[in-house]
């Protein structure tokens, strides 16, 4: 009897050890993996784009790509034929959180379907690779430019500072079904320590409104080169051309993206000697001067700048743009300049000898809608409670 009780007493303190393993394991459990931000649209062009995504492990990701055309293969999501993966120097990234894949090769104007995927890696040694669990996106879509269009519209926001609650106020105003892009034209974020900021400042946000099917273009503003995590940006806005400035053509409209840097000396105690903003802009200076006299530019219907800064302000950074780039862009004959950073809203009209176009400076409340067709251009500035502060129209221009 002693010994049957011995046995039961040692049964039972094995079944409460082996549960009380399996609550200390629930507990220490890993997290399942997941896309944690993502995926959103950057650089689109006639033949490319960039998709971007974040998962909470290590992995190797793709793109599943297609136009919808056929649905033959892939049953159950339609017509993705192809696949795009990123490499460089004959690796694809791998054993990464952050995933980045260009597609390229794609016609102008047309429409693709696609969804990401990311597999983990548990191990990643020199002769042996384990792989983990596999996660995929929903199937969302995309349009690539198209130069032969003759109308779209597009929005721009300005100076939001990180403020994602005021963003998506915006957002819910604003019909995206007819919009191509959005413009977050300088200032979108405060500063950058880390890269939370980028996150729940403005990102995710974006993300859940529109990102993962209507591009973004993200122009660099005085407060987003502030702090140390603000030389890390170009891994989640990765500049064209490893530039932030540059330009691109869609419909009749020639683009041309400027970097205004900081608005101080570079000189300034409160930067400590880490800008070089002054070269830099004298750089995008010989770089405009080609840029006005490309085909592309030379035939296209109109001619619009886009950058933070406006020009003939008393502070240092605007001055330099007036000396720099203004004699430039009237040389150009450029039909409108977009900007921001004043936190009031104005309109210049063409003034003799300083701008041949008008320039447009946009409320950090308020947002610009831009409808653009071969016959004009028309601009409204709205407000966060919907109201029009200021509507004007752009005709093209006689050119030689």
């Amino acid at each position: 009897m002693r010994t049957a009780r011995r046995i039961l007493l040692v049964f039972l303190f094995i079944y409460l050890a082996a549960g009380a393993n399996q609550v200390f394991s629930g507990e220490q459990s890993e997290e399942k993996l997941a896309i944690t931000h993502g995926p959103y649209l950057q650089h689109v062009t006639e033949n490319s784009i960039i998709i971007i995504w974040l998962t909470n492990k290590k992995c190797v990701s793709k793109v599943e790509y297609g136009t919808g055309d056929n649905f033959r293969t892939f049953p159950q999501w339609g017509s993705l034929l192809q696949i795009a993966q990123s490499s460089r120097h004959g690796l694809i990234d791998a054993y990464t959180t952050h995933h980045k894949v260009q597609i390229k090769g794609l016609e102008p104007g047309k429409a693709y379907r696609y969804r990401v995927s990311s597999k983990e890696i548990l191990q990643f040694e020199p002769y042996e690779v384990i792989f983990g669990e596999t996660v995929v996106s929903d199937i969302f879509g995309f349009k690539t430019l198209d130069p032969a269009k003759k109308n779209f519209s597009f929005y721009v926001f300005q100076d939001i500072h990180g403020d994602a609650k005021r963003l998506d106020g915006m957002l819910q105003k604003i019909r995206l079904d007819d919009v191509d892009m959005i413009i977050f034209n300088g200032d979108t974020l405060n500063y950058l320590t880390s890269e939370k900021p980028i996150f729940e400042g403005f990102l995710d946000v974006s993300v859940d409104r529109f990102a993962k099917e209507i591009p973004f273009i993200y122009v660099r503003g005085n407060h987003d080169t502030r702090g140390s995590f603000a030389r890390q940006l170009m891994d989640f806005f990765p500049p064209r051309d490893g530039k932030y400035y540059y330009s691109f053509k869609h419909g009749p409209v020639h683009f041309v993206v400027m970097d205004t840097g900081e608005d101080k000396p570079d000189t300034h105690p409160v930067y400590a000697g880490l800008t070089d903003f002054d070269r830099y802009r004298e750089l995008q200076e010989e770089w405009l001067k080609k840029e006005i006299q490309s085909e592309s530019f030379k035939k296209a219907l109109y001619r619009v700048a886009v950058f933070h800064i406006p020009p003939f302000r008393k502070k240092h950074g605007s001055s330099e743009i007036a000396r720099l780039w203004m004699p430039l862009l009237n040389e150009g004959g450029f039909d409108l300049l977009l900007c921001g950073h004043n936190h009031r809203f104005s309109r210049t009209n063409p003034t003799k000898g300083k701008n041949t176009f008008p320039i447009l400076v946009a409320p950090p409340r308020g947002f610009v809608k831009v409808d653009v067709s071969e016959a004009q251009i028309n601009l409204a500035v709205v407000n966060m409670g919907g109201k029009i502060l200021d509507s004007f129209t752009v005709m093209p221009k006689k050119r030689n």
